[in-house]
């Protein structure tokens, strides 16, 4: 395989817990600001009405969406970081990325190969570049860590082969 790109690094926290909030959580925040306003403001209604009972039950669920809120992005990142810990034996190698006729992921004793139109879709953050091949696991990369080729030419190269 000619080797295009290659990106190495060592998995950090900010990585991670960036990925956690603005990718995989990102959907449990939008229903969060759309359904706690409503249920705030229902119970004001039933409070006006002195309906306690509704008063509670939206009590209740409003409880339910932001302890949700607050307590999926840390419980998803300890599950990410356990299941790495599984998979890798306990280590934390160095991630190696490589892109070619296809991507090859390397870390540890753990390979994995991927075609191009696995690619669902590219999320550009702060601290990492996030291919998404499936609606809840996806390629972590760090815009710092080419080591074969440069990132700005690597996100023309991938929208052209992932488009």
């Amino acid at each position: 395989m000619n080797i295009l790109y290659e990106n190495r690094y060592d998995t950090d926290d900010k990585m991670l817990s960036e990925y956690v909030h603005k990718v995989l959580c990102k959907r449990i925040y939008f229903m969060g600001a759309v359904f706690a306003p409503i249920a705030f403001i229902m119970i004001g209604i039933t409070m006006m009405k002195k309906d306690y009972i509704q008063v509670a039950v939206f009590g209740v669920c409003l409880f339910i969406l932001i302890f949700t809120i607050l307590i999926t992005p840390p419980l998803t990142i300890r599950q990410l970081k356990e299941s790495n810990k599984r998979l890798l034996n306990g280590k934390d190698p160095e991630a190696v990325i490589q892109f070619g006729d296809n991507i090859k992921i390397n870390q540890g004793t753990f390979s994995l190969t991927m075609e191009y139109n696995q690619i669902l879709k590219i999320y550009e953050l702060k601290h990492s570049y996030v291919l998404m091949f499936a609606k809840s696991s996806g390629i972590i990369l760090d815009p710092a860590g080419f080591t074969i080729g440069d990132f700005n030419s690597f996100k023309e190269f991938i929208k052209a082969k992932t488009a």
